[in-house]
């Protein structure tokens, strides 16, 4: 009933904190300050200016902590970050991510156990540092639904787009985000939007496009990275690439010319029928990889514990878990100011 009796145990090392978000940082600094090993499942934070106590509490404790986002530890992580940046892809401007779903539970309203109430429930310990309410049994089972504990889509699903696209494209976090996002479908007393698309601006010299709606379930790659030399459509436990280089038609820039100056045309440049590049790429079959790995969570978890175990760096540290949410949390701050 109360964390704080597992945090006091001396034969408890390490713990998991699978709490609603605006509870991760408190339990997670009192269980570094008591001595054990943290995994905190994504979002590593509630609010964006938390990042930096976290990572100062991570520090201090010299304590090994692991954020929770699966994607880190997907089998064709390594592979598809490998094959992006052997130049295959050639210049990568445009990283495409998208989680959808289509159903109440998807959208979080989670069902409310028949015979939950307030004798069952410890409300006021749930609410903790969120701001006063009355007792309400939807705020407890589907607190994603409400900004006092969650940051909606952008630090639920974004975030595990945004974990992907910085391990595979090797970087730590953007310059500037643009969203729009209303609720459009699931009306009843949900606080936070229930569709929302963004605009993620890098220094590195592209854009990834963040799309996620409660009303459409269809399938599709997690991330689709777009470079001049192919694309790659990555779920997480493969990849596939289409190479499709720069290739060059000059039918429609020329079909006004006269027949005599598009024949000396055609001549000079070396083209077919088609005004097409004789000399132009090969054509070659896609390069599919499936990984035959563990688990994705179960790998992250094996991850945090070899860590601990060995003294070494987990795969997610803190300050990529900061930066992963700090993306979600720059959507939300975009969205409500409309800039």
């Amino acid at each position: 009933g109360d964390y704080k009796a597992i945090l006091s145990r001396p034969d408890v090392d390490a713990v998991v904190i699978a709490t609603p978000d605006h509870w991760h940082l408190q339990m997670t600094q009192e269980a570094l300050a008591a001595g054990k090993h943290v995994y905190v499942e994504k979002p590593m934070t509630h609010r964006w200016e938390d990042g930096e106590a976290f990572i100062s509490a991570v520090e201090k404790s010299g304590k090994v902590l692991q954020v929770g986002s699966q994607y880190m530890s997907m089998g064709a992580a390594q592979k598809a970050a490998d094959f992006i940046k052997s130049g295959r892809l050639g210049q990568v401007t445009l990283v495409e991510g998208r989680f959808h779903r289509n159903t109440a539970t998807g959208a979080w309203y989670y069902p409310i156990p028949p015979d939950a109430s307030p004798t069952t429930v410890d409300f006021k310990s749930f609410l903790g540092s969120a701001a006063p309410r009355d007792f309400d049994l939807r705020r407890f089972f589907q607190w994603r639904l409400f900004w006092d504990y969650s940051g909606g889509l952008p630090t639920d699903l974004f975030v595990h787009i945004v974990t992907a696209t910085h391990q595979l494209m090797g970087v730590q976090e953007p310059e500037s985000v643009f969203s729009f996002g209303d609720i459009y479908h699931w009306k009843n007393y949900r606080e936070v939007p229930d569709q929302m698309t963004s605009m993620v601006k890098y220094p590195e010299g592209f854009v990834l496009r963040l799309s996620s709606t409660a009303s459409n379930g269809h399938p599709g790659p997690l991330l689709t990275v777009y470079g001049s030399e192919g694309t790659l459509e990555y779920t997480g436990s493969s990849f596939k690439y289409y190479y499709e280089p720069r290739t060059e038609a000059f039918g429609y820039s020329t079909h006004s010319w006269p027949k005599a100056t598009t024949a000396r045309f055609k001549q000079l440049m070396n083209l077919t029928d088609n005004l097409t590049p004789l000399d132009g790429p090969a054509t070659a079959e896609p390069v599919e990889y499936k990984s035959s790995d563990e688990d994705s969570t179960r790998a992250h978890v094996r991850n945090w514990i070899d860590a601990i175990r060995t003294g070494g760096k987990p795969i997610e540290d803190v300050r990529f878990g900061h930066h992963a949410a700090l993306v979600g949390h720059m959507c939300n701050l975009s969205y409500k100011a409309g800039k």
